[in-house]
């Protein structure tokens, strides 16, 4: 079927055309393209609607656009699918300002739990502790005051600590004689009693576990719910962080058409072995579902302090955490790649991203045989003398612009120390590739609020405002890592990530010229409609 999409202003970002991310020649005072004709699921031609409607055969049907904005369909090269779907209809504490808030927020969640049988647990999360006017962490005493008989388990902003109340760590069968595991903890108090805070390796199994089990409620229910809220965005592909079950989700959904956005799917240490034996490699699948990378985790994070650094936190000893030990990231990233698959290693301290980037090293002969593109997820804190070991090592710095204007306020430890603090415009210069994300649900998955963070380094204001100003980037390369490095990063440039004969039909139609708005109106683009495979798979109502 051949279809022509005409009345709009394309910025194809196509490179054959000439077009770079570091050229400012396509901005809106050039001429545009008014029109794409697509057939099947493919762009046969950008252009002028004059020419495109002599090529197109009889019977093609016409669409007008009326008059706005065409950019190439939106990525996000690190989200939680799964997460951020069941958030959507959860208790979301991040805008809380203390814990009296967080408590009062819920406590309409407690009591539908208590009128619904089915519901056996009540889970939400978002908490910032850091944020709240007493910047303390809770425990499952405040919790227990307002729920003392239901489960409940809340994830914090960043999801690498988990606060339970009583009946949770009771139903979970916790209590002080549980132990640490390597790269976790259950804090505990002055008695040796669990507290209810439960951090990184201790806390993950767990989030993990509840999520896919029958008590999180149906994924096959709220995934759906979470795709229309994508491409309400203008999301039109993912790097899915998620484990199997997200997996399995979209697979069905695929089987019922009812899939509509593209999957590149992160693969979990809980499933690699069994997905090694099927010989399934980094880049296999198709285009609507393809295989990632095996995600590793370095150290924790930022707002749970657990972020692994080389020097302590101010007016402590303690460096962090390291979740994964050395020897650790050795195994699984040999396993990986002696396999043609891929590592992905969430690592925000600098000591992390050291550690990884010298676990990268060690392994890189075997990684070029099968043309890997490794990746360091989050990379927020670099030394100095790691930046250009990017390029050189060829490891991708999977980054969330949205992570820097949320955590200037917890970035004054910083002030003596010789760090680059997300760094996109250090790495970029020292010719790293860059893929942006959200990490949603952490941050909102909207791609023009993280466009107008990396043009601005501030939550609302213009580049003139921005914390440590000399790593803004120019706006045409914060779109360009949303777009062709997302392709890129799943090794699918040749198939999307701009408008060009032969690419996918995926793009998204806004109201504004990102290219010509002044900084702080980005943040506000309207997506009117969201085309993949050259259907309208969103298209915003009046």
């Amino acid at each position: 079927m051949f279809r022509l999409f005409h009345n709009a202003k394309v910025h194809a970002m196509n490179p054959a055309t000439g077009w770079t991310p570091q050229a400012t020649w396509h901005s809106h005072d050039m001429p545009h393209p008014d029109a794409i004709l697509t057939s099947d699921d493919r762009i046969v031609a950008v252009g002028d609607y004059r020419r495109l409607k002599d090529m197109a055969p009889l019977g093609t049907e016409r669409t007008s656009l009326e008059g706005k904005y065409v950019l190439p369909g939106m990525g996000d090269g690190h989200i939680h699918s799964a997460i951020y779907s069941r958030s959507i209809t959860e208790p979301d504490m991040r805008f809380c300002g203390s814990l009296q808030e967080a408590l009062d927020l819920l406590k309409p969640f407690v009591e539908k739990a208590r009128q619904d049988e089915s519901q056996t647990w009540i889970f939400g999360g978002q908490w910032n502790a850091n944020g709240w006017d007493v910047p303390v962490f809770p425990d499952k005493h405040s919790l227990d005051s307002i729920c003392p008989d239901i489960p409940m388990a809340l994830g914090s902003l960043d999801w690498h600590t988990l606060w339970l109340n009583s009946k949770a760590l009771e139903t979970l069968g916790l209590d002080r004689n549980v132990k640490d595991p390597d790269g976790g903890t259950y804090e505990r108090d002055e008695h040796g009693e669990l507290t209810g805070i439960i951090r990184e390796a201790a806390g993950i199994p767990i989030r993990d576990g509840l999520m896919q089990s029958d008590v999180s409620g149906n994924i096959d229910d709220y995934l759906p719910v979470g795709q229309r809220e994508l491409l309400k965005r203008g999301i039109t592909s993912i790097h899915d962080i998620d484990g199997a079950d997200c997996l399995f989700a979209y697979q069905k959904l695929r089987e019922r058409g009812e899939l509509d956005i593209r999957v590149h799917k992160v693969l979990r240490q809980e499933q690699i072995l069994d997905f090694i034996s099927r010989g399934i490699r980094t880049a296999s699948g198709d285009e609507w579902i393809s295989m990632g990378p095996l995600k590793l985790f370095a150290d924790g994070a930022l707002g749970s302090h657990t972020c692994h650094m080389s020097d302590p936190w101010p007016g402590t000893q303690d460096h962090g955490m390291a979740v994964t030990t050395r020897d650790e990231l050795d195994h699984w990233i040999h396993l990986a790649a002696s396999a043609g698959i891929a590592t992905a290693v969430h690592a925000i301290g600098d000591q992390a991203a050291t550690e990884v980037l010298d676990a990268f090293e060690t392994h890189q002969a075997i990684s070029r045989v099968f043309g890997l593109r490794q990746r360091i997820e989050h990379a927020q804190y670099i030394k100095r003398s790691d930046i250009a070991r990017f390029r050189q090592l060829g490891v991708t710095a999977s980054m969330q612009p949205m992570h820097c204007t949320a955590d200037i306020p917890m970035n004054d430890f910083l002030e003596d120390r010789d760090l680059i603090a997300y760094g996109w415009n250090s790495l970029r210069a020292a010719g790293a590739e860059l893929v942006f994300g959200s990490d949603a649900p952490v941050e909102d998955p909207n791609p023009f609020q993280g466009i107008h963070a990396a043009i601005t380094r501030t939550r609302d204001g213009d580049a003139v405002d921005g914390w440590q100003p000399q790593e803004i980037l120019p706006r045409a390369e914060a779109v360009y890592y949303y777009t062709h490095a997302v392709a890129r990063a799943s090794y699918e440039e040749n198939l999307k990530g701009c408008l060009a004969p032969g690419m996918l039909a995926d793009f998204v139609v806004v109201d504004r010229d990102v290219f010509a708005e002044d900084d702080r109106a980005i943040k506000d683009t309207v997506v009117e409609s969201t085309v993949v495979g050259a259907q309208i798979r969103y298209q915003r109502e009046d």
